[in-house]
């Protein structure tokens, strides 16, 4: 009984030790294109904070992570236009997640990202 506790806490560590602070490389594709944007990540608790930088410039990101579901969104000006972008995905590993973006409404694509070592 000992032993079937201690696998599943260990088999539970990672997803609960995930830790986004960092740096990370993203690959977007959104309408068709593809995009290339990084992140700089701060991550304290289930709060999210940092910046995204990329083709719509640079800009200050928020959100949240929830066990290994992850969300985060930045304001962003598109050719004259007011944008919310939204992140929202799956933490697949400590250095690796995927998922939907929301490009204010007006285009929705897919992203997978990786953290630097």
């Amino acid at each position: 009984m000992k032993l079937l506790f201690a696998l599943i806490v260990l088999l539970a560590l990672p997803l609960a030790a995930a830790d986004l602070t960092g740096h990370w490389k993203a690959e977007v594709q959104i309408a068709g294109n593809t995009g290339n944007p990084s992140f700089t990540f701060q991550q304290d608790g289930s709060k999210l904070t940092g910046t995204y930088t990329g083709m719509l410039g640079e800009y200050k990101l928020n959100g949240t992570v929830d066990g290994n579901k992850v969300r985060f969104e930045f304001k962003a000006n598109y050719e004259g236009n007011a944008l919310n972008v939204v992140y929202t995905g799956t933490i697949e590993s400590p250095t690796s997640m995927k998922g939907t973006i929301d490009f204010g409404g007006a285009a929705d694509g897919s992203f997978t990202a990786q953290k630097d070592k």
